[in-house]
């Protein structure tokens, strides 16, 4: 079936992450209505209400002058078959073992690509997983306390009002899912990471 545009989602993305179609990825949800509306097809329930294996729709073609497409960990960006469990679910590692086989999660963490405590206080029930390296999951925590720090009662309320079912990645949740390091202070990490999103020949890269 053809999903719905979350339209909110979509303008956020668009205009706040300043992220074109092609890396438009989902992380987050309301709820089970909200995957099968806006993501996907929930293919198996590993735990009710509480962990779900979900076919996403095959994404938007890509922009090739991105740089972002040769990037060796691409492919985690867009996996056909997701896992997503709620925030508060703590077995959600034997739960993508049984969905994904013992091979998907050897040697890697489980990343919650947003922030549980984020997710909860928004009233989100449902976070992608994605696994990487325990070198990368640690150097997120970073920009993911700083994310946590913005939520005041006040920003909560207005995003609320705002009425998104769903919310696709900025920035640095790409990075995490790509693998990479997001150690050196939130500012670093963007900078680099917008050589990843800009066509080539746009500015010279960031160094």
């Amino acid at each position: 079936m053809k999903r719905r545009i979350d339209v909110a989602a979509y303008a956020q993305a668009m205009r706040e992450w300043a992220l074109p179609p092609c890396l438009h990825v989902p992380i987050v949800a309301i709820d089970e209505a909200a995957i099968h509306d806006h993501i996907g097809e929930i293919v198996s329930v590993l735990s009710p209400g509480r962990a779900l294996l979900v076919a996403v729709d095959p994404p938007p073609d890509r922009d090739f002058s991105l740089p972002i497409w040769e990037h060796p960990n691409v492919e985690n960006l867009f996996e056909p078959l997701q896992v997503w469990v709620s925030p508060t679910y703590t077995r959600y590692r034997p739960a993508y073992r049984r969905a994904k086989g013992d091979a998907a999660v050897e040697g890697a963490v489980l990343h919650h690509v947003y922030n549980r405590r984020s997710a909860v206080l928004r009233g989100f029930g449902f976070i992608r997983l994605v696994p990487i390296s325990r070198r990368a999951n640690s150097s997120s925590s970073f920009t993911e306390q700083w994310g946590v720090s913005l939520n005041t009662p006040e920003r909560i309320a207005r995003l609320k009002a705002r009425n998104l079912k769903m919310q696709f990645a900025d920035l640095g949740d790409l990075m995490a899912m790509l693998d990479i390091d997001l150690g050196g202070g939130v500012q670093e990490a963007m900078r680099l990471g917008q050589n990843l999103v800009e066509p080539r020949g746009l500015r010279p890269p960031q160094g």
